[in-house]
């Protein structure tokens, strides 16, 4: 996965510490960009302001750019951007597609029989249902499966509604 949230901020500041503590203890893939240590950095932010300020801390997720967010904020963002650029693992032994959330796992469990993968059943953790991240789940995993080569009949009523609501896995998924 390549890094998509940047901390633009400096050592010496205590909130661009306190970012740097949430993505660590919620084991969020970041990249820290100290602006008063690089003027690559700092021109990099700079760029990211009309009036060309080192309006720091800045944390960006992917296109979004966030000044000095709540904590609120950040996770509204990170719910809604990050699962978009997490990729799902085929856990094969224990027949399971997963996304690692932070410190929680979504998954898509299934069985196999006649050479198909029958799609018994999705779980979002609970503290971060309603957020779309079912849906990201459900459709990585079916993107997964057919680049693996798999076919795959949804079983669980959930991963059929997502199927049933796109031409391109009506026609993949039975």
């Amino acid at each position: 996965m390549n890094t998509r949230i940047k901390l633009f901020g400096a050592e010496r500041c205590h909130k661009t510490q306190y970012y740097k503590t949430f993505f660590e203890t919620r084991n969020l893939n970041y990249v820290f960009l100290d602006v008063e240590q690089n003027e690559e950095f700092a021109e990099e932010l700079m760029n990211l302001y009309k009036n060309k300020k080192l309006n720091f801390p800045t944390i960006t997720i992917g296109e979004k750019k966030l000044r000095n967010p709540t904590d609120k904020e950040l996770y509204k963002w990170i719910y809604k951007l990050i699962p978009n650029y997490m990729e799902v693992v085929h856990d094969k032994d224990n027949h399971k597609f997963t996304l690692a959330l932070n410190n929680d796992i979504a998954q898509v469990q299934y069985v196999i029989k006649d050479d198909k993968l029958f799609l018994t059943h999705s779980e979002v953790p609970k503290s971060m249902r309603g957020k779309g991240i079912g849906k990201t789940l459900v459709e990585k995993t079916f993107e997964k499966l057919t680049e693996e080569g798999y076919r795959a009949v949804a079983v669980c009523s959930y991963v059929k509604s997502v199927a049933r609501r796109s031409e391109k896995w009506n026609s993949i998924i039975g």
